[in-house]
């Protein structure tokens, strides 16, 4: 769970730049029951299972989050974000609240920057229980502490029971996701999101539009790990020029936050 050695791995050098901090969700309970049957023919019935419904964080998901907010707090990391973005599938949101909150009546010195769900950014969807969402209208009393402003659809409309999102669906999601990060004012990002989302984006900067990625950066996040990159203008009209079909209900949403709660 380190911080790149504290030093954002840069794109293309440009005086116009964002930095994002990248972090998969702690270790959840469908984690733990998926490395439990690795190598089990059954596996693929394990994914299926209504149990592991919007799985939460499993307790050695809860401390991981533990020990990367006291990481962010001694980094100095926390008081240089200005906004979070988080999947708003449960085990994300945990992890950000806990990340970037913590206990905030202690760490009343330190900056709480806004953290805001966002559908872009959630796992790849469709299938698997795990990776469809709870209600909005129940997660909002559970998480006070996060904006769902900018997800439109109360219960989960995008996630398909009898069909998985495929890897360019994800990667075309994840380039919007991108351009609708780089029209935001925030300058320093943190982003919480989960391990095929994270890594399909990486590699499609790099597979697709030749964006020179060392080769640490595009292998699949461990839970809990925090990666930092940069983007420039010229990356994101690399992007931009790259065109891919994508799920037609995922919509970005404006840019603008006015209507934070």
């Amino acid at each position: 769970m380190d911080l790149c050695g504290g030093h954002p791995q840069k794109l293309l050098s440009s005086p116009k730049f964002k930095t994002l901090y990248l972090v998969r969700h702690a270790q959840g309970i469908h984690n733990v029951v998926l490395e439990e049957k690795r190598g089990i023919d059954e596996i693929g019935d394990v994914h299926l299972s209504p149990k592991l419904f919007d799985a939460p964080l499993s307790p050695k998901g809860v401390q991981q989050v533990s020990e990367q907010h006291k990481q962010i707090l001694e980094s100095g990391l926390l008081n240089t974000i200005e906004l979070v973005i988080t999947s708003p599938l449960r085990r994300a949101m945990e992890t950000a609240v806990g990340i970037f909150r913590g206990h905030k009546d202690i760490n009343l010195s330190h900056n709480f920057p806004p953290i805001v769900a966002l559908e872009l950014c959630r796992e790849r969807m469709g299938l698997y229980p795990c990776d469809r969402r709870e209600s909005i209208s129940t997660r909002r009393i559970c998480f006070p502490e996060i904006d769902f402003t900018m997800v439109e659809s109360d219960e989960d409309a995008l996630w398909r029971e009898e069909e998985r999102e495929n890897l360019e669906e994800v990667s075309a999601r994840g380039f919007r996701f991108l351009k609708w990060l780089w029209e935001r004012p925030e300058k320093e990002i943190a982003v919480v999101s989960h391990g095929i989302f994270l890594q399909q984006t990486l590699c499609a900067l790099h597979e697709k539009v030749s964006i020179p990625l060392e080769d640490s950066l595009l292998t699949r996040f461990a839970n809990c790990e925090l990666r930092s990159i940069r983007i420039d203008e010229s990356d994101m009209e690399a992007v931009t020029v790259t065109t891919y079909n994508c799920i037609k209900n995922v919509a970005p949403p404006s840019p603008s936050l006015h209507t934070l709660e």
